[in-house]
């Protein structure tokens, strides 16, 4: 035969989920019977604001002060636009069967296994790129396979450190 034991779980709990509903009910009431002390002595003591930066008073200055940033802003524009002008890209493909690092030249695929071919690649692009800034993008490969393995990727990224270069990962987060 099943006995009950001898003290119940509830002589327990009851007595404890009383206490935490009065502990719930103070914290509840807690910022009604707050006294508002620090709100009394901000109105007593005299605000000290911030010094707003003084504004030109003159409206051939606030004039000048926009043409300079209108100029400015052209010229920022026309930078962004000659970007395209300005760069030399070599594109470089990651082989999806090795991760192999290569580029495309007459048509064949020219691979680049050493840090000293890279160099070469590198020294190559700048000759050819003239007064334009070389970059180099590396394309990841367009299906998804197992390469560039990690070490790949970074060997990659140490060979071409010193000049600007970018990885395109169709399959990774965007930058």
């Amino acid at each position: 035969m099943i006995e009950r034991p001898k003290r119940a779980v509830t002589r327990f709990f009851v007595p404890l989920i009383d206490v935490l509903i009065l502990l719930f009910a103070i914290f509840l009431l807690m910022p009604f019977v707050a006294t508002p002390e620090p709100a009394e002595a901000d109105s007593a003591a005299p605000k000290a604001k911030t010094p707003e930066p003084e504004l030109p008073k003159d409206v051939k200055e606030l004039r000048a002060e926009l043409e300079k940033y209108r100029r400015e802003l052209d010229k920022l524009r026309a930078e962004r636009g000659n970007l395209a002008e300005h760069l030399s890209v070599k594109v470089l493909e990651i082989d999806p069967r090795d991760g192999g690092l290569y580029y495309l030249q007459d048509g064949q695929r020219v691979y680049v296994t050493t840090q000293a071919a890279a160099e070469n690649l590198i020294t190559m692009h700048k000759r050819a790129s003239g007064t334009k800034e070389p970059f180099f993008l590396i394309l990841y490969p367009r299906v998804k396979s197992g390469y560039p393995e990690q070490q790949q990727a970074d060997d990659y990224a140490r060979w071409f450190r010193d000049v600007q270069f970018q990885f395109d990962r169709p399959f990774g987060p965007s930058p």
